[in-house]
């Protein structure tokens, strides 16, 4: 597959924005949680600086569970087929947009997929101890929602190579 057609079905503007805003955040929140541990003894107690640090990871890991939970409703419309073409809601790419069959099919997919995505990374994050490191919650949160994307691209693929209409 050359690159070009690839380029075609991956909402790359999206994308793109989705990612430098996901690491401005990661970025500024590491900054800012970095000068805290280092310092935690010119504050007094050790061990108040530490379980303040494990309640800031939990209430990351709530956070990302209810991300995971409003993903899951946000996928349903789409795996029931309600959401008609729009420029703002849904997988939209240029083969999606042009063709409401293909519309209907990929974003039906996509709400499978997104929804298993879901319910992996909530239960992943549900399971993981809580000394995991920051990195490896995120990895749980994310790791799923980027493969229910790719999956999603290469059904896309699929549906345009061999349209069942």
């Amino acid at each position: 597959m050359k690159f070009s057609r690839l380029a075609g079905l991956i909402p790359l503007p999206e994308l793109t924005v989705v990612l430098v805003t996901a690491l401005i955040v990661l970025g500024a929140r590491t900054l800012r949680d970095a000068g805290r541990l280092p310092f935690a003894r010119r504050f007094g107690n050790v061990r108040q600086a530490e379980e303040e640090y494990a309640l800031q990871a939990e209430r990351q890991r709530a956070r990302l569970i209810a991300s995971c939970i409003v993903f899951a409703i946000i996928s349903i419309p789409h795996i029931l087929r309600l959401v008609p073409p729009n420029g703002v809601y849904g997988f939209r790419t240029a083969a999606t947009q042009s063709n409401r069959a293909i519309w209907y099919q990929a974003n039906a997919f996509s709400g499978w997929a997104l929804l298993v995505a879901s319910a992996i990374g909530a239960t992943t994050l549900l399971i993981l101890p809580t000394t995991a490191k920051r990195w490896l919650v995120w990895a749980a949160f994310l790791v799923p929602v980027f493969g229910a994307l790719a999956a999603s691209s290469v059904y896309l693929t699929g549906l345009i190579d061999s349209p069942p209409f």
